[in-house]
């Protein structure tokens, strides 16, 4: 009975596991494991992974800040502690 073949399932929900996978894929290149025309597809597909993943990382640090920023304008002084409000109103001057 053939055994069945499992898949590849590598884990690429953060930024460093993904980055960690084009090493990988490198590797298996250089060692001529894995043909070079694949592995550039899939570093290709891994580097628009890892874009979109930064960009939405960006949009998510954007949006967090305007609604600390929003609160300190109306006058909640709790934000969060001491060291975060510091640092927030450093990057308003």
């Amino acid at each position: 009975m053939p055994t069945k073949k499992t898949r590849y399932r590598p884990d690429l929900s953060t930024l460093d596991n993904v980055a960690a996978e084009v090493g990988k894929i490198y590797r298996l290149m250089r060692n001529a494991e894995i043909p070079v025309n694949d592995g550039s597809k899939y570093c290709y597909v891994l580097r628009e992974m890892f874009s979109m993943m930064e960009k939405i990382k960006t949009v998510r640090s954007i949006e967090e800040l305007e609604a600390q920023i929003a609160m300190l304008k109306e006058g909640q002084t709790h934000v969060g502690n001491d060291d975060e409000i510091a640092e927030i109103a450093e990057g308003l001057q």
